[in-house]
Order: structure tokens, then C-alpha cells, then sequence
């Protein structure tokens, strides 16, 4: 699985998190905590889409064509 993407992003939002945003009142917030959590928001969502999509993309998973027929490979169904 190629996590690259996730991590980056996941990496990028670490940087803008702003402690107890969630505890503030809108208007307590100044223009660069707001921005700083926007910031942190869209890469936290851009990191768990990257992730999904990797997760979708990997062969290991059982949705996946590629795991059904390895498996019915080493189970002996052909």
C-alpha cells in the first residue's frame, strides 16, 4: 500500500492545527487562527481521501479482483 500522499498531507495538516479550536467561539478567533484551521481542516480531509483512495487501489484488500484470484490460486479453485 503507498501511504506517500496521506502521510504528506497528514504532515501538512499537523502544521496548521490550532489547540482548543474547537472550544472558541467564532468571533474569539483571530484571522490567522481561523485561516491556520481552515488550512488544517482541508489538509486533514485531503490526507484521509488519499488515503481511501489507497486503500481502494492496494490488491491486498478482498474487494479487489487481484486478491480473489490469488486466493482461489492458492486454495487450488481455478
Amino acid at each position: 500500500m503507498y501511504l506517500g500522499p496521506a502521510i504528506l498531507f497528514a504532515l501538512f495538516a499537523s502544521l496548521f492545527y490550532v489547540p482548543g479550536f474547537l472550544d472558541m467561539p467564532l468571533g474569539v478567533l483571530t484571522a490567522r487562527q481561523f485561516i491556520s484551521q481552515l488550512l488544517f481542516s482541508l489538509f486533514g480531509l485531503i490526507a484521509l481521501a488519499s488515503l481511501a483512495r489507497s486503500i481502494e487501489l492496494d490488491p491486498v484488500w478482498p474487494w479487489r479482483p487481484e486478491f480473489r484470484k490469488a486466493m482461489n490460486a492458492l486454495l487450488g479453485r481455478t
